[in-house]
């Protein structure tokens, strides 16, 4: 019976493993955000190894978050950065209109509510493309924005369990337990929330990704497209490939060379 009980095949041993996945992301997620700016690499970082989870790959979670951290940093950061002032801008003008009376001030502060929420479901499935596509920031937002209205009722899921989690969070006035939510999101809620949101997010992904023709994958099959990848459907295409230089022939003097 002991034996049984400590079988990683046991399925109290697999919740157990998950459950410490979970914390070691989450942990991971809150340490490589301190800086704020490198927030968005660490979102991208996040859903890289949960779709990775999701598709029974094994591997080292600490390697598999840092690798692709590093790989994605620079146009992460650029697309948090970006995301970010829009954020603080939408924030700015629904303090400003938060206290406007009549009719006029509800619909203002409905369309900047609404505006919150689109910015909300365009940086999950921006930072979700990232991880698993490569494109230009631009073709990214745009992805996004086509998959958030291609897809209405998964969008309208992941926005009601984000709302769901942080307003349970936000409206506690018992003292001891909003610090329990503190510690629950400090430990858990980040990586439980992306974890909810690649479920949701999986069956479409699922289908603009390559069936694999070959048992083992290449050793960059992790950050690379394949160019026979159906992305067709929201618009989606790597970018071509850069032409190669074409050296001068050895009798013959580059461009650069003075004349003699």
């Amino acid at each position: 019976m002991l034996r049984g009980l400590f079988d990683l095949d046991n399925p109290v041993m697999r919740f157990l493993s998950r459950v410490a996945d979970l914390l070691v992301l989450n942990l991971l997620f809150i340490l490589c955000s301190i800086p704020i700016f490198t927030t968005g690499a660490s979102i991208t970082a996040l859903y890289y190894c949960f779709f990775k989870m999701k598709d029974q790959e094994e591997g080292y979670l600490a390697k598999r978050f840092f690798k692709s951290f590093k790989e994605n940093f620079k146009q992460a950061t650029i697309m948090w950065l970006l995301l970010l002032v829009l954020f603080v801008v939408l924030g700015f003008e629904f303090l400003i209109f938060r206290t406007v009376p009549g009719t006029s001030g509800t619909v203002i502060r409905a369309v900047i509510l609404v505006g919150l929420i689109f910015w909300f479901l365009i940086t999950v499935y921006s930072f979700a493309l990232l991880s698993r596509f490569y494109n230009s920031t631009k073709n990214t937002f745009m992805n996004a924005g086509l998959l958030i209205f291609g897809n209405g009722p998964r969008s309208i899921a992941i926005a009601a369990v984000a709302a769901l989690m942080v307003g349970l969070s936000v409206s506690q006035t018992n003292v001891m337990i909003f610090w329990n939510l503190i510690l629950f999101w400090f430990l858990l809620g980040i990586s439980i929330n992306a974890m909810i949101n690649v479920e949701l997010m999986y069956p479409v992904f699922k289908k603009l990704m390559p069936e694999e023709t070959t048992e083992e994958a290449t050793p960059d099959h992790e950050f690379a497209v394949d160019e026979e990848a159906d992305l067709s459907s929201i618009g989606y295409a790597p970018a071509p490939p850069k032409p190669e230089a074409e050296e001068p022939a050895a009798d013959t003097p580059s461009e650069s060379s003075p004349s003699l």
